[in-house]
C-alpha cells in the first residue's frame, strides 16, 4: 500500500458484524471479529456496509427482534467508538465524510423476510438509516426465492422493488436464484448492486454471478463486490493464495467491468481464507491488486469510487 499523506480509503459492501455481535455479546474492537476496528491499517479509512442478517427460517416479531437486537449493537457502539467511528445517516459525499473519522459504518439488511410481507417496513427500515436491502437469502420468502429455491418474485416482491426506489433504497441482488434475478430486471429501474458475489465462470457456485448477469448489473451502472468466503473463490474452499481471488476481479475486468467492481467481504459472515481473514490483511490485498499490474485508476474505483458512485447516486434522490 503506498505511502501518503493523506489517508486511503475504501469501501466495503457487505459484512456481518453487527450479528456476530450481538449473539455473541462482543463490541466492535473485539479480537475476535474479522472487522475489528482496533486492528485498522493506519493509513487506511474504511467505509463499512453492516449488515443485520435474517435468515430466511425466519419471520415475524422473531425475525424483527433479531433485527431490533443487532440494531441496538450498532447504536451502542456509535457512542462507544465516537472518537474514531461516524454512523452514516446520508451517503452524499462519503469521502469527505471519512476524512475526521477512520471508520464508517452504514446500516444494510441481508434477508426480506424481515419485512413480514408488511410494506410499511420498507418505509421503517428508511427511517431508521437502512440504506440497501438483500432482498432475500438463500431460502425464499414473501418477495423472491434464493439460491436454495425455486421461486420467482411476488406482487409483494415488485412493490417492495418500487418502494425502495421511490425511497432511495438500494436494492442488492447477492443470494437470488437465476429466476428471481432475471425478473428483477424486466421491473428495476433503477440501479442494483449483488453487494458479496464472485463470478460463477471462475468459481461455479449458485452464490456467484454469471457473466451475463454481471454484464446486466455493469450495464444498468449497479457494482458487484468481491466475496472473500473460501467456497465463492475456489470451488471446495481450498484456497492458500490471494491469485484465487484476483482471479475474480480479472475475469470481471475482462468482462468490462471497470466501473462495476467493488469490494464486499462477507466480513464475520463466512470462513475466509488466511490471508484476507481481518481488516489488518486489506493492505497486503491491495499491495497484490497493485503489483499485478491493476493500474492506479482502475484500483481506486475498486476500493473507492465504484461503490462511492453506486451509492451516493442510488440512495439520494434529491
Amino acid at each position: 500500500m503506498p505511502m501518503d499523506t493523506k489517508p486511503l480509503k475504501l469501501i466495503d459492501l457487505h459484512c456481518d458484524t453487527l450479528d456476530k455481535c450481538a449473539d455473541k455479546g462482543l463490541s466492535l474492537d473485539s479480537p475476535d471479529l474479522h472487522f475489528c476496528i482496533a486492528r485498522r491499517p493506519a493509513g487506511l479509512h474504511i467505509c463499512q456496509a453492516s449488515a443485520i442478517f435474517i435468515d430466511s427460517k425466519y419471520k415475524g416479531e422473531e425475525a424483527q427482534s433479531r433485527f431490533l437486537k443487532a440494531y441496538d449493537v450498532l447504536l451502542r457502539e456509535e457512542k462507544a467508538q465516537a472518537e474514531n467511528l461516524i454512523l452514516l445517516r446520508d451517503l452524499r459525499d462519503i469521502s469527505s465524510q471519512l476524512d475526521d473519522k477512520p471508520i464508517a459504518l452504514f446500516l444494510t439488511v441481508e434477508g426480506g423476510s424481515l419485512l413480514d410481507g408488511e410494506i410499511a417496513w420498507v418505509d421503517k427500515l428508511h427511517r431508521m438509516g437502512t440504506k440497501m436491502l438483500t432482498l432475500t437469502w438463500n431460502g425464499e420468502n414473501e418477495l423472491c426465492g434464493g439460491v436454495g429455491s425455486e421461486k420467482g418474485f411476488t406482487a409483494f416482491g415488485r412493490q417492495v422493488v418500487a418502494r425502495m426506489e421511490e425511497l432511495g433504497m438500494a436494492v442488492d441482488a447477492s443470494h437470488m436464484n437465476d429466476d428471481s434475478f432475471w425478473q428483477l430486471c424486466e421491473f428495476a429501474s433503477r440501479p442494483f448492486c449483488a453487494s458479496h458475489s464472485n463470478s460463477r465462470t471462475v468459481c461455479h457456485s449458485p452464490r456467484n454471478l454469471t457473466d451475463e448477469q454481471f454484464k446486466e448489473i455493469a450495464r444498468r451502472g449497479g457494482v458487484v463486490g468481491l466475496n472473500y468466503y473460501r467456497n465463492f473463490i475456489v470451488e471446495g474452499g481450498q484456497t492458500n493464495t490471494v491469485d484465487d481471488l484476483l482471479r475474480h476481479l480479472y475475469h470481471f475486468l475482462e468482462l468490462g467491468g471497470e466501473d462495476t467492481v467493488a469490494l464486499g467481504s462477507d466480513f464475520d459472515g463466512a470462513d475466509l481464507p488466511g490471508y484476507i481473514d481481518g481488516i489488518e490483511k486489506l493492505p497486503a490485498l491491495i499491495d497484490a491488486i497493485e503489483r499485478s499490474g491493476v493500474s492506479e485508476e482502475i484500483t481506486h474505483k475498486l476500493l473507492f469510487g465504484n461503490a462511492a458512485r453506486f451509492l451516493e447516486t442510488t440512495t439520494n434522490l434529491g
